[in-house]
């Protein structure tokens, strides 16, 4: 499996350095960019990269990489940027100083096709859904 990490200072890939994978790692969001057009099987995008426009990036990186599944990796980052992130395409989120801990789960489950998501953010999926279809 080939995984893109796009972190500036190299604490993803130190966390994910127990996954049987091949990473590549770019600090660079053009040169990650551009190699997403490799379609890696997993993204993982550290929010710092981008902040508030993170969103925006994410749909340029699926735009790129079709078949990729997208995590977004932070520290400290509010429920209503992580929601913006789901939103726009990411298949979970991660806090930065938990990473190395779930690190091999996450990745197995997104892999699976599952979302990596809290409860409480799962609600709020949901009630967000049920305000665009009505029953």
């Amino acid at each position: 499996m080939k995984i893109l990490v796009i972190d500036t200072g190299g604490q993803i890939a130190a966390a994910l350095g127990t996954i049987e994978a091949k990473l590549v790692c770019f600090s660079d969001e053009i040169q990650a960019l551009n190699a997403a057009e490799q379609q890696p099987e997993l993204i993982v995008l550290n929010y710092a990269i981008r902040d508030e426009q993170t969103p925006d990036y994410i749909r340029l990186l699926l735009a790129a990489s079709l078949r990729s599944n997208l995590l977004v990796v932070g520290d400290k980052v509010h429920e209503d940027d992580v929601f913006r992130c789901l939103l726009s395409g990411a298949k979970g989120f991660q806090d930065l100083q938990r990473l190395a801990q779930y690190s091999e789960k996450l990745v197995r489950v997104v892999m699976q096709g599952e979302a990596w998501v809290t409860r409480k953010m799962v609600t709020r999926l949901l009630d967000a859904i049920q305000q665009l279809k009505p029953v």
